[in-house]
């Protein structure tokens, strides 16, 4: 095999000084062909306009002569820290934080407060130990079945697990704020504006 002259000069300069070729001419690496994520990251700052962290449906932008910035779907005032890129809605208290990574919001948590592991094996065993317990009574004491009410501790299994579970969905949503009343005045006002343009293009055609 007729070898090029470039591995005859890496052949020669490594005979000379002893040195391997590869750290003498090392093989480009992924990390110097492919740009970096970084430099599309988008940081937090007043001039741009980022996804509400709170709806996802709306857009949040600043306000004209304050530090904050507001959604133009929910209506949930901001405010702003620049230093860590970070987002808070103080209308709660503890307020909800928000951190922005240049490409989306992450790391959603109370202010003071790490909701761990801990918080969430407690929310399953507050649904489903009263559950089981109400499950294994019904079973093995069951009633007459001749009984009118055979059917009571089959509901009342289920009407225990579902009031335990509806106590942790309110939970969830007085801690993460999920606005249900935005979404509703959004889909009325979407609504209003297509039934608006709807009979505009109507009368438009009828002319």
């Amino acid at each position: 095999m007729i070898a090029t002259p470039v591995q005859t000069f890496r052949r020669n300069v490594s005979t000379s000084t002893d040195v391997p070729p590869e750290r003498l001419y090392p093989t480009p690496t992924l990390s110097l062909i492919m740009p970096s994520s970084k430099i599309l990251a988008v940081p937090l700052n007043y001039e741009g306009i980022y996804p509400c962290p709170v709806c996802r449906v709306g857009k949040i932008r600043d306000m004209h002569l304050m530090e904050a910035m507001s959604c133009d779907f929910c209506h949930e005032i901001f405010t702003v820290n620049l230093e860590q890129q970070q987002l808070k809605m103080p209308s709660r208290q503890p307020p909800l934080i928000w951190r922005w990574n240049g490409f989306n919001w992450t790391e959603t948590q109370l202010e003071g407060v790490e909701l761990g592991w801990g918080y969430a094996l407690g929310a399953a065993a507050f649904v489903l130990f009263p559950t089981i317990i109400i499950g294994i009574v019904a079973y093995n004491f069951p009633l007459d079945p001749h009984a009118p009410i055979t059917w009571l501790p089959s509901i009342w299994t289920c009407l225990t697990f579902l009031v335990h579970l509806s106590i942790i969905v309110w939970l969830l949503i007085e801690i993460y704020q999920i606005p249900f009343r935005a979404y509703w005045r959004g889909i009325v006002r979407w609504r209003i504006v297509r039934a608006t343009v709807s009979g505009s293009n109507f009368q438009g055609n009828g002319e």
